[in-house]
């Protein structure tokens, strides 16, 4: 492994040592679908008549303990590996599945050439808007409905069982810290959660959370939806405003101006909500 790969894992599997408590064996979230969560992270696999697709590895010391999860309810041979995303606590691990086709939303091959920190995997299938694949008995649909959480965001949806996964989109009844949201687009969060949810999954996986989180996945569609809404509004009036500067002086403030209380009991709310604001707003009105 590359160093900068050695040295990005460590410093993951240090940070998420806390989590390591939580790992939990393969939970089947439908038939022949797993929900995978260790060390923070969630992956899920679907075992086909032809071979495995699975999505996150996120790093080597987790994917090789995924593979060993994998041999005991399938001696299939893992022909897919999906990349939820750039960020490079997800694309690593790959290299423990050698002979596996190595997926990602084409924007993401860009990304890979600019970080020095971030393992680079041998993507070799890309794809724009959507991609199907079929493992024989199970039809794994990929998609990107907008450009959200990095620029190669990518969601699938396994098409006989309903069950959905998506990663860094959401968590349960919690604002994340705002460092890890700077770079994302918050009107894309809010049009891609709503496609989920309209999908009604049976079962929903998302990036750090064991379990199913359906309630949670409505939730927070709902919640982006709303603070879409509420600073939309703020714009507009800025904007029929006899003031030029008045949109562009609202940026600078709209942080401090803006409140959900029906959001106020979720964790993270203190801390975090303002920058919630600050980042849709630019959204909104930036395009980024």
């Amino acid at each position: 492994m590359p160093l900068r790969s050695t040295l990005a894992a460590a410093a993951l599997i240090a940070a998420g040592s806390a989590a390591q408590a939580q790992t939990a064996p393969l939970t089947e979230a439908a038939d022949g679908v797993y929900h995978f969560f260790a060390m923070g992270y969630s992956s899920m696999a679907v075992v086909g008549e032809t071979g495995v697709l699975i999505i996150d590895p996120a790093f080597s010391p987790r994917a090789e303990m995924f593979k060993e999860e994998l041999a005991k309810v399938t001696d299939k041979p893992v022909t897919h590996v999906v990349l939820s995303h750039e960020h490079f606590d997800h694309i690593g691990g790959t290299e423990v599945f050698p002979d596996a086709e190595i997926i990602m939303q084409e924007n993401g091959l860009d990304v890979l050439k600019l970080s020095p920190l971030m393992p680079s995997p041998e993507v070799t299938t890309t794809f724009d808007e959507a991609l199907t694949i079929d493992l024989g008995g199970q039809t794994v649909e990929l998609s990107q409905p907008a450009i959200a959480d990095g620029v190669a965001t990518a969601v699938a949806r396994v098409l006989e069982s309903n069950v959905v996964f998506s990663a860094d989109l959401y968590v349960p009844r919690k604002l994340s810290p705002h460092e890890f949201k700077e770079d994302t687009n918050f009107v894309g969060s809010a049009l891609v959660l709503n496609t989920l949810a309209g999908w009604d999954p049976a079962y929903a996986i998302n990036g750090h959370s064991a379990g199913n989180s359906v309630e949670a996945l409505k939730e927070n569609a709902k919640f982006y939806t709303d603070l879409q809404a509420v600073v939309s509004a703020r714009f507009e009036e800025a904007f029929a405003s006899d003031d030029p500067a008045a949109p562009w002086n609202l940026l600078f403030s709209i942080s401090e101006e803006v409140e959900m209380p029906e959001y106020s009991d979720w964790e993270g709310y203190e801390e975090n909500f303002p920058a919630y604001v600050r980042r849709m707003a630019l959204s909104v009105l930036h395009g980024g």
